[in-house]
């Protein structure tokens, strides 16, 4: 049962990771286009939890988008969830894809997305560490303030963790055409978390992001309110991967077509 809970939170950090690799919806969007990027990270952070050991971690992503809204797209991360084996999994690789649609002024966007590690060496006929969420964002801007709330839902997390629901709100603001600030906050419940010793969870996050050409430069607080232990129990071996801490990213954006 804790080997299948140490993997429950691989994927990716909220700033949300959904929000930073799905690419945005607009009018005037050409009807097929191919985006990416590189980055680099202080502390990969999924939902608050460290999923790296709290060591650097390279990333990258790919983004195909068509008309009317809809894309599809993957991102990958370096990932050790139990540093007594490191490297099982080393690789985190997602799938999604959805559409973006205006209802009244705010921009819902409908995601299925899938959590995979094909790195992962699971012993035959065990659970394995994929799972699936359906995700749907709603965002709103009002001048230079934007406000994005996020409900997720997984019918069975990593290693047949049981239901899983997730929500969050995200408020950013854009100081000038290269600085904005932002903060999150979300809340995981998960079904099988009481049943080792854990619990559902709060997290949060506070920061600024300057950007250059295509460079951005990310730096913010990451904490929760779970304890080591229970941390350790259900979420990640390591009991510090629930701890506060400082995390930073460099991202380079590219636009690949057309």
């Amino acid at each position: 049962m804790k080997k299948m809970t140490n993997l429950l939170l691989g994927a990716a950090s909220l700033a949300g990771l959904v929000a930073v690799t799905a690419p945005s919806f607009a009018q005037d969007a050409p009807a097929w286009a191919l985006t990416g990027y590189v980055a680099v990270t202080s502390d990969y952070r999924f939902r608050g939890i460290s999923q790296g050991n709290r060591d650097f971690a390279p990333q990258g992503s790919l983004n195909v988008t068509g008309p009317d809204g809809f894309y599809v797209g993957t991102w990958a991360s370096r990932v050790d969830f139990d540093p007594t084996k490191s490297g099982n999994p080393y690789m985190e690789l997602d799938i999604y894809g959805g559409k973006h649609t205006d209802l009244w002024g705010v921009d819902w966007n409908f995601e299925p997305y899938y959590y995979a590690y094909p790195a992962a060496n699971v012993p035959k006929g065990t659970p394995v560490p994929d799972y699936f969420e359906l995700i749907n964002q709603f965002t709103k801007a009002f001048g230079p303030v934007s406000f994005t709330g996020t409900w997720a839902w997984s019918p069975n997390l990593a290693f047949d963790g049981g239901t899983g629901n997730y929500l969050e709100g995200l408020a950013s603001y854009t100081v000038t055409d290269w600085l904005s600030v932002s903060g999150h906050l979300g809340h995981q419940w998960a079904q099988n978390a009481k049943y080792v010793g854990s619990s559902d969870y709060t997290w949060g996050d506070i920061g600024a992001t300057a950007s250059y050409k295509g460079f951005a430069l990310d730096g913010r607080f990451v904490g929760t309110d779970l304890s080591g232990a229970k941390c350790a129990a259900f979420y990640m071996t390591t009991t510090h991967a629930c701890a506060g801490g400082f995390v930073a990213t460099l991202t380079y954006n590219v636009s690949l077509l057309p």
